[in-house]
């Protein structure tokens, strides 16, 4: 675990994929666990209202992610699109902020953040064709390490802001951070980016075309595989969106609780997914994926019933290990499945996020229609189940088929 922290500091381009990350957490760490308060406390939009952007959201950011993924892969130019995407989260997180309307706030929202979002897997895309010209064999502790870069803004960010709100600075102050941290990500990767062999990537061009590349990605095999890891991570997709209006409206918390329930869960899921690599040495990723998924569905059902916020910060464990394993090791599994396409496998995780955020949206508007926030918790560890079961299905079909050959 340390020997792989150590690779990746002593590499100028895992160095930089490893700061990238970080302040792509930033800046999402700034504005998700507040995102429902501003949409919802601060500009009076209706949960449907919410709902509606959660999903247009979703289908911007798969849709851009599928399309930079196969044309990063098919020209190779995965540093200029990181470039451009910086740029435009940058702009669409001050916009937010200097026009403090939720006309902007729901444009933004719907078009520019979500188009900016699709950093997140491009870095995950460099960092696979990184590593395996770096060190092959220290792959998955390699991506704990990286992994765990992403949580670590979200142990020191939203606690900051939860002081700052608490100080009296408005809602809409959140998009400061996040607009400061992308336009310092646009400056490494256009600027600082390592010259010469350090920053050298062997990068091949996929040769295919759009089409070619999605009737890969669309295989029965490797699409059911997507959508069970897709159900297990909208359950924690649902818990962002949710876990800020439960505590506020039915836990009896403040504003300030918000910031530092999440902070303790993401400081907990560092050292935990540091440890999923040596994890993986016992246990395939699949069966690892189940035990996290069920792990942070039992979280769900408890969180549900909590009355006390007292209460409710002894449950940060299970969140944190359920978290952690179902955010990191669902990320390198999934790119196995395309591992001669980094960029269709960057891909391949972001359409499992979207269907992680369709559920988690459908959830979300449907739990709140017909019950309390509470209620729309215990729904979402049941999609977690359901997800976890199918995972487990097919991991047994498949061993069961390599036994018989």
């Amino acid at each position: 675990m340390f020997s792989s922290l150590a690779l990746v500091l002593r590499d100028p381009l895992l160095r930089l994929i490893l700061a990238g990350l970080f302040l792509v957490g930033v800046a999402v760490s700034s504005v998700m666990p507040f995102a429902s308060l501003v949409g919802v406390e601060r500009f009076g939009l209706a949960d449907a209202t919410y709902s509606s952007i959660l999903f247009v959201a979703s289908l911007v950011t798969v849709s851009a992610s599928i399309v930079i993924g196969i044309v990063s892969d098919q020209r190779a130019n995965r540093r200029k699109l990181l470039v451009l995407t910086f740029a435009i989260a940058a702009v669409g997180y001050f916009l937010v902020f200097a026009a403090k309307s939720p006309l902007v706030f729901a444009v933004a929202h719907m078009t520019l953040i979500p188009l900016g979002g699709t950093a997140f897997s491009q870095l995950f895309a460099l960092a696979r064709i990184a590593v395996r010209t770096r060190a092959p064999d220290s792959y998955d502790e390699i991506f704990g390490v990286v992994r765990a870069s992403f949580s670590l803004a979200f142990v020191i960010t939203p606690p900051l802001w939860s002081m700052a709100l608490a100080s009296g600075a408005d809602l809409t102050d959140i998009y400061i951070s996040a607009g400061l941290a992308t336009v310092i990500c646009f400056a490494l990767v256009a600027i600082f980016w390592p010259a010469g062999a350090a920053g050298a990537l062997e990068d091949t061009r996929s040769g295919l075309g759009i089409i070619a590349a999605l009737k890969e990605m669309l295989a029965p095999s490797i699409l059911a595989r997507m959508l069970a890891v897709g159900f297990i991570t909208g359950s924690n997709q649902l818990y962002m969106v949710l876990f800020g209006l439960l505590i506020v409206r039915e836990i009896g918390g403040e504003t300030a609780d918000v910031g530092r329930f999440h902070g303790a869960i993401a400081l907990l899921e560092i050292p935990f997914m540091l440890m999923c690599g040596i994890a993986l040495r016992r246990l395939s990723k699949p069966r690892l994926i189940a035990l996290g998924g069920t792990i942070y569905a039992g979280f769900l059902f408890l969180f549900a019933s909590m009355t006390s916020m007292a209460v409710a910060y002894f449950l940060v464990v299970p969140a944190a290990l359920g978290a952690a394993v179902i955010l990191s090791v669902s990320i390198s599994y999934l790119q196995d499945l395309m591992s001669a396409r980094p960029g269709a496998g960057a891909a391949l995780m972001a359409a499992s996020n979207f269907v992680g955020q369709m559920v988690a949206a459908i959830a979300f508007a449907v739990g709140t229609a017909v019950t309390s926030y509470a209620g729309t918790a215990v729904i979402g560890g049941m999609l977690a189940l359901a997800g976890v079961t199918a995972l487990l299905a097919m991991d047994s079909r498949s061993g069961q088929a390599r036994a018989r050959a």
